[in-house]
């Protein structure tokens, strides 16, 4: 059985899983973790996470780290933007640090939104690219919330059917128990005059908008138009989630829809809802589902993707499945979607 090496660039909550997932698996060995924060560093990576020690120190010297024996890097770096640019033109930051590893002759895998570059953000596309092939080796983004969800499973169901015409997903995640900073930016609690929704559309639909066009792209579904929009929704009666108060009247739910039109009518979407307390504030509805039109009409939907007990599993697992893929994929960007199907890494 062949083993692959592992660096952990990153260690919030889809590391912590990934830490456990690899920990458990013969075919995957950890030499390194990567982190800034001050409380992780210098600690064993296990233990910080109530797991068993497991031998390896978290450090803050990627330099060091990528200068190991290693096979691929596992990116999990918070996403970065140029000052004042929320579109994907702006994610030089991750770039960046994508090429770094690169440049270190280390195959990447990432979570971040760095996906469709080659439509949305071509100078960045050609950085990443130039720099895989050069050094040999392969940078792979495994999908959006979470990990393979969108845009690849929709267009693996899709193959069950010919003569496509639509493909609608749907997805929500219940911030309720969302310990993760960046929870903030949806304004929970505040009064929707006081809250600046133009930017959080940009900055959510810059993350999550690309998937309706790979969709399309993939499936050979033709659109003319792309669109976005942003509803936010306000709650019915107090609700006092862990991330703060959410008084009647004050923004308890958002939802983006990101659309592919073709003559005005929606081929391929991607409509997200963030909220708070789903148990009690029904309203906007939340699921993830799929919508596939074509010969025959399948509407899919998928339960228990985000339970409570473990919520970045599948964030975290899909690219963890992935490695062996990644490392033996041609040099260069390789989507997920066109690596050979995976399966469970022992």
């Amino acid at each position: 059985m062949k083993e692959y090496k592992i660096i952990i660039w990153g260690l919030g909550n889809v590391g912590r899983y990934v830490t456990k997932m690899i920990s458990q698996a013969q075919s995957l060995k950890l030499v390194a973790v990567v982190d800034t924060d001050p409380t992780k560093v210098g600690k064993d990576v296990g233990e910080i996470f109530g797991f068993e020690k497991i031998g390896i120190e978290v450090s803050d010297d990627i330099d060091a780290a990528l200068k190991m024996e290693a096979d691929i890097v596992l990116d999990y770096l918070p996403n970065m933007r140029d000052q004042g640019n929320s579109r994907p033109t702006g994610y030089t930051p991750n770039v960046e640090n994508i090429c770094r590893a690169l440049k270190a002759k280390k195959n990447v895998l990432t979570t971040l939104p760095m996906y469709h570059l080659h439509k949305v953000a071509p100078k960045l596309y050609d950085m990443i690219q130039s720099c895989a092939i050069e050094n040999g080796v392969t940078f792979t983004q495994q999908g959006i919330f979470p990990g393979l969800f969108n845009p690849y499973l929709p267009l693996v169901f899709s193959s069950m059917t010919g003569g496509l015409k639509k493909i609608i997903v749907n997805g929500g995640q219940d911030d309720a128990f969302n310990t993760s900073p960046w929870v903030k930016v949806f304004g929970y609690g505040l009064e929707p005059k006081d809250f600046n929704g133009q930017f959080l559309q940009e900055i959510i639909t810059s993350y999550y908008g690309s998937t309706a066009k790979v969709i399309a792209d993939y499936a050979g579904i033709e659109y003319n138009e792309y669109r976005e929009s942003h509803e936010i929704y306000t709650a019915d009666t107090a609700l006092n989630p862990p991330c703060g108060q959410v008084m009647p009247g004050t923004i308890s739910a958002h939802k983006f829809s990101m659309q592919c039109l073709k003559d005005g009518e929606e081929v391929t979407a991607f409509h997200f809802i963030h909220k708070v307390c789903d148990d009690i504030q029904k309203t906007p509805a939340m699921s993830d589902s799929y919508h596939i039109e074509g010969d025959i009409v399948l509407d899919i939907a998928i339960k228990g993707m985000i339970p409570e007990n473990e919520p970045y599993a599948s964030s975290g697992a899909p690219g963890v499945n992935l490695i062996p893929q990644v490392v033996e994929a041609t040099p260069g960007i390789m989507d997920a979607i066109n690596l050979p199907a995976s399966k469970p890494v022992l």
